[in-house]
């Protein structure tokens, strides 16, 4: 895979974003099925996408929210994964990207909020490990924004 470099990928239109991170995704999922059975599955696309919610949290709600409904979505499936290499990865990014979120003082008072922070309430209620469950218990990013951390 070409080196992607996120900075740039925040350039992007509205659309061309979008379409984008659909299909870093596909290759993200692909890539960690296919090392699945690794001790440390390849991650380089998931990585990538890490940095591209990044880059791209300063656009617009509207397009931030088109955005983070497939990011989302993937941190659901790799946040769930049985290998617990790619759920902790997945678990610690979100974590990461809900702090980075959370200091963005527009962003907490809207529903937008709710949507980005759902993903640890899946895990939460799906992944079957205590360690998991334990970086993603319910109240974390809440009580993180409360104290200004």
């Amino acid at each position: 895979m070409r080196n992607v470099d996120c900075r740039r990928a925040a350039g992007r239109t509205q659309d061309a974003i979008v379409e984008f991170v659909r299909h870093l995704c596909d290759v993200s999922w692909s890539e960690i099925e296919s090392s699945a059975s690794l001790p440390v599955p390849r991650m380089y696309s998931l990585q990538r996408l890490v940095e591209i919610s990044y880059y791209n949290m300063a656009r617009i709600r509207l397009e931030w929210s088109r955005i983070w409904a497939i990011l989302g979505e993937h941190f659901n499936r790799v946040g769930t994964h049985s290998n617990l290499a790619v759920a902790n990865f997945a678990v610690d990014s979100l974590r990461q990207l809900s702090m980075k979120f959370l200091e963005k003082g527009e962003l907490a008072h809207f529903q937008f909020q709710k949507d980005f922070l759902s993903p640890f309430d899946y895990i939460y209620a799906r992944h079957p490990d205590i360690g998991i469950r334990d970086m993603v218990r319910p109240g974390w990013p809440a009580d993180h924004a409360r104290r200004g951390n």
